[in-house]
């Protein structure tokens, strides 16, 4: 288990890392772009991270998660992710002019074809970090993440003050990139075969388009919005709903996929050796639960501060639509490893029968709600959220065995947390001074005083977060530099 903690330590590690750069990064755009200019890049980059989905067809999950891996599995894989890769690659190049022209908007065709060499180092990338995160290598993909992420910084800001506007994000993305490219190449694993194999490939594509397909539904669920409301809507109104909804995406997903790379390798571990997954999986959505609830109940209290405080005042009509959005999250967290449970267990065609009604849930609802504005797009979030959370739940009672009520019991001290942090959140900007300053003072009471209420309730209700504190603590305190006698 010493290498599962590591691991995961070290994948916080890279999580907060990059939340760091890519929070400094989103702070000085947001001020030097318009919400217009932003909103012409999210459709854009909408459409193209969608189909990345399919660039790689689950080869490097199916490396991960294989038992027994030779060379002739990862040779096919990496045939396999060419053909495809290379192949979308082309096809949004391709497909750039006419995109373009159906979002009447013009640059579309350049921050496609810009963004569409990803997709040629794709396969180059994405077979090594399989390798490397299936022996939990993740010190290695902690630099690697690192030195993306300052790239991604260095070249957009960079490339903003010399005018490039909105292309600059598309050239900021794909410079991070290429230097993934290099990197992942100097950290390569001893020994991997690097020449295609483009036979055998049947038991990677079936595994990979169930993958990749529910890896699509769950994209295109927070990239929907992007696409629907800049056909029906204007790029303003697309930049200021991708403004609330990707604040708190930022939020939660800083921390659910802090974890998230480690669960995989650790599920498929406890499966191969035989013992309960239900039970590790139980474990690990509780001590998520611990973390991430309490702290969106907290952003949706301090949306509006937060938002001015880290954006600017040109985007406080996004902050309504984040508070909303903070609820879904929250329910969608609850089963946020649910997709790694059937992969584990060998039910990747359940997984994309339910991500594909919920993302048709999602973009019926939108369409049919948005000429009731965008309170009401959000709203649609919510409630789809809730009928994810009891669908997953239903799901997994079903086919995998999971125990609803011996979760829900290990859920409690989630409840009573979030419960108490979200009140102490309420209490404290209801009785500051952020209305009558101007200045998000409130924002950092809470930010000051809320830790310190998560801890004392995490020691009060004998949270199992508890004992991974006091483990954290003990090392803290050993590694301490003491002064000489």
């Amino acid at each position: 288990m010493s290498n599962v903690r590591q691991a995961v330590l070290f994948s916080f590690a890279t999580r907060y890392s990059a939340m760091i750069v890519g929070l400094v990064s989103a702070m000085v755009v947001a001020r030097l772009l318009t919400p217009d200019e932003i909103g012409t890049f999210a459709i854009a980059s909408a459409i193209v991270m969608v189909m990345s989905e399919f660039r790689l067809l689950g080869a490097g999950m199916y490396l991960v998660r294989e038992n027994e891996l030779t060379h002739a599995k990862i040779r096919s894989a990496t045939g396999l992710t060419i053909l495809i890769s290379w192949g979308m690659g082309l096809g949004i190049w391709t497909a750039a002019p006419a995109i373009a022209a159906f979002y009447k908007l013009e640059p579309i065709e350049v921050i496609f074809r810009i963004l569409s060499i990803s997709f040629f180092l794709a396969p180059a990338i994405s077979i090594p970090t399989a390798l490397l995160t299936r022996d939990f290598r993740f010190r290695q993909l902690f630099i690697v993440r690192i030195c993306t992420s300052l790239t991604n910084l260095a070249s957009t800001i960079g490339l903003i003050m010399l005018g490039y506007s909105f292309y600059a994000l598309a050239w900021g993305y794909t410079l991070a990139v290429i230097t993934e490219f290099f990197l992942i190449f100097f950290f390569r694993p001893q020994g991997m075969p690097w020449t295609p194999n483009f036979k055998n490939l049947g038991p990677i594509a079936r595994f990979g388009i169930y993958n990749s397909l529910a890896g699509f539904f769950r994209r295109g669920v927070v990239t929907a919005p992007d696409m629907i409301i800049g056909k029906m809507g204007t790029t303003t109104q697309v930049g200021l709903f991708s403004r609330g909804l990707g604040f708190i995406e930022f939020v939660s997903q800083t921390l659910m996929m802090g974890v998230k790379p480690v669960v995989l390798p650790y599920l498929s571990q406890v499966q191969r050796s035989g013992d309960n997954v239900n039970d590790a999986y139980i474990a690990a959505t509780v001590l998520l639960g611990g973390i991430i609830w309490p702290i969106l109940a907290v952003a949706s209290v301090v949306s509006l501060p937060a938002i001015r405080l880290f954006f600017g005042d040109q985007w406080d009509a996004a902050a309504p639509y984040a508070t909303l959005i903070a609820y879904w999250a929250m329910f969608r967290s609850v089963h946020w490893f649910s997709s790694d449970l059937l992969v584990a267990k060998g039910k990747e065609k359940l997984m994309v029968l339910k991500e594909g009604g919920m993302f048709a849930l999602y973009i019926s609802g939108i369409a049919l709600v948005f000429p009731s504005g965008l309170m009401a797009v959000a709203g649609v979030f919510t409630v789809a959220g809730l009928v994810d959370l009891v669908l997953t739940t239903w799901l997994l009672t079903r086919f995998v065995g999971l125990q609803p009520l011996r979760m829900a019991r290990s859920w409690l001290p989630n409840l009573a947390v979030t419960a108490l942090c979200w009140g102490a959140a309420w209490l404290i900007f209801n009785n500051g001074d952020f209305v009558s300053k101007g200045v998000p003072n409130t924002f950092w009471a809470v930010a000051a005083i809320l830790p310190l209420v998560w801890l004392m309730m995490i020691f009060m209700v004998r949270h199992p977060l508890k004992q991974e504190v006091i483990l954290f603590l003990r090392w803290f305190a050993n590694h301490w530099p003491r002064p000489r006698s």
